[in-house]
């Protein structure tokens, strides 16, 4: 949890935030992004999220962009920004690039990950429609460390690509959070899980690098984002939460610690493609993917736009204050308790 990072902020400057950064009924999970109202005297809001996945640039900085790019443009959608109107600014983390054969013997590397890296972002904005506002670049993450015996040691940070959205609201009354709301509400997954988690939290546990990076495949998502964006204006949508690192097990869990909530999902309804075992589909981070939940006098209206997309009912919102989530063979996997989950996600690291 980062909540105590960010409660070191003042954000309410002129109290203008209509979704803030915590949410959830103890306040306390970070949403998918916020929403300003810059003029009180008008309805219309200013969404603004980013995300940043340096851990995919060791496979292949190309792929590390168009999915950071691709989470920050869930994250304006999810609480109810417009693809119509988007917008982005880049800042480029990288490490030094000048090739030296002693000081600096993979800076080819690390250039070419750059061209790569330019190239996506080429790419994605365009696909996208975003136009990039402005752009920082920090090109010498590099640093040298002391050793046991005095020998110093360089180190170099992640090839990395920070990326900062903004999308236009029409109505700040009509942005959801990312928190279950009611029991009986429908719980949706929406695009495809497929066995990508080179890079990822699940893979890092193992200190596997693994290869399968996310992708973010252009002609799936973009009709997958409009349908959802025509569903919360619409208001058929209880809540929305993309999900990022981790995969769908962790954010499910989310959901429901900020809400209070149970939820009570099956695996094998879960839209997948080639992903045969049960932690693949957990803590695949595949690109292009939500969980929504729907009040039950919706669902017809919401699977009419959805009807030809990857979106399955997975499951219900409950009461009983668990997470259960049921393998692709049917069996319990794990029922555990929202507040031992809450538990461990708030256990500081070390000395924070």
């Amino acid at each position: 949890s980062k909540e105590w990072i960010v409660r070191l902020y003042d954000h309410e400057v002129q109290g203008t935030s209509a979704i803030k950064h915590l949410v959830g009924v103890e306040r306390d999970v970070p949403n998918d992004g916020v929403v300003l109202r810059p003029r009180l005297d008008s309805l219309r809001g200013l969404a603004i999220a980013q995300a940043l996945n340096p851990t995919y640039s060791r496979i292949d900085a190309y792929h590390m962009v168009a999915c950071t790019i691709d989470e920050t443009v869930r994250r304006l959608l999810a609480v109810g920004g417009s693809f119509q109107h988007l917008a982005g600014v880049d800042n480029f983390c990288w490490p030094n690039i000048q090739y030296h054969p002693e000081s600096n013997p993979d800076g080819k590397l690390k250039a070419a990950q750059l061209v790569r890296a330019n190239w996506a972002l080429k790419d994605y904005c365009l696909d996208f429609g975003i136009p990039l506002l402005s752009g920082k670049d920090s090109m010498y993450v590099d640093g040298n460390l002391e050793g046991e015996f005095g020998e110093r040691h360089k180190v170099s940070g992640l090839e990395t690509l920070q990326f900062t959205g903004t999308s236009v609201i029409e109505d700040v009354q009509r942005c959801v959070t990312m928190d279950a709301k009611m029991a009986g509400d429908l719980i949706y997954v929406l695009g495809l899980t497929r066995n990508e988690l080179a890079g990822s939290e699940y893979y890092d546990l193992f200190d596997y690098t693994g290869l399968n990076v996310p992708r973010v495949r252009i002609k799936e998502v973009i009709p997958l984002y409009q349908a959802l964006e025509e569903a919360i204006r619409a208001e058929l949508v209880a809540s929305a939460h993309g999900i990022y690192r981790g995969g769908l097990g962790v954010h499910l869990a989310l959901v429901a610690v900020a809400g209070e909530l149970g939820l009570d999902v099956e695996l094998a309804q879960v839209p997948f493609e080639e992903v045969k075992r049960d932690d693949l589909l957990l803590y695949s981070e595949s690109a292009g993917r939500f969980i929504i939940t729907v009040a039950p006098e919706h669902k017809t209206d919401f699977e009419e736009l959805f009807k030809d997309l990857a979106c399955d009912c997975v499951g219900l919102v409950t009461a009983k204050q668990k997470l259960t989530v049921r393998g692709l063979g049917g069996k319990v996997l794990f029922r555990v308790g929202l507040q031992q989950l809450k538990s461990a996600w708030k256990k500081p690291f070390g000395n924070l």
